[in-house]
C-alpha cells in the first residue's frame, strides 16, 4: 500500500477538488492510518463537509475509535499532505462493515491503452515511480469502466 500512500496526495492536486475523488482518497487513507485489527472493524464511509464518516462494528470500537481519533486524523492528514479531513464522525453500522470485509479482491483487469492526451498530461509528475503508479491506476480505471460496459 505504501505506492499509493505515496500517490494520494498528487491524485488529490490533479482531482480539482472532485468531491467524489477527495472522499475516495481520505477513505484510502483511513485504511491506510490504521492498523490491521482497526481496519477490519472499521470502514471508511465518505467525506462531506471536511468530516470523514467512519463505520464500526460496535459501540466498543465505537468508544475506543473516538479517543484515538485525534492521532488517526494527524496521521491521514499526513498521508494526503493537507488538512482535507477536519473532524471524524464515527457510526456504529455491523452490515456496512461486514460487507466491506467480504468485499472479494479486484479481479485482473483486461491491459488498455491509455489516451495520449492522459499520458501527455502525466509528464508532469516529476517523480517517475509516481507517474508510473498514476498511469497503472488510470488504465485500471478504464479497464474496470470497460468491463462495466461490456456486461
Amino acid at each position: 500500500m505504501e505506492p499509493l500512500a505515496r500517490l494520494l496526495p498528487e491524485l488529490i492536486r490533479l482531482s480539482n477538488g472532485q468531491p467524489e475523488v477527495l472522499s475516495a482518497a481520505c477513505c484510502a487513507a483511513w485504511a491506510l492510518s490504521v492498523g490491521d485489527a482497526t481496519l477490519r472493524a472499521s470502514r471508511a464511509v465518505a467525506l462531506t463537509d471536511r468530516t470523514l464518516t467512519v463505520a464500526v462494528q460496535d459501540a466498543r470500537w465505537k468508544r475506543q475509535l473516538e479517543v484515538l481519533a485525534p492521532q488517526i486524523l494527524f496521521r491521514l492528514n499526513g498521508l494526503l499532505r493537507q488538512p482535507l479531513v477536519t473532524r471524524i464522525h464515527i457510526i456504529v453500522d455491523r452490515k456496512f462493515v461486514a460487507a466491506e470485509n467480504r468485499r472479494p479482491a479486484p479481479a485482473a483487469l483486461p491491459p488498455v491503452t491509455l489516451p495520449t492526451e492522459l499520458v501527455e498530461s502525466a509528464s508532469v509528475i516529476r517523480d517517475e515511480a509516481l507517474r508510473a503508479q498514476f498511469l497503472r491506476l488510470a488504465a485500471a480505471c478504464f479497464a474496470r469502466d470497460r468491463l462495466a460496459e461490456g456486461s
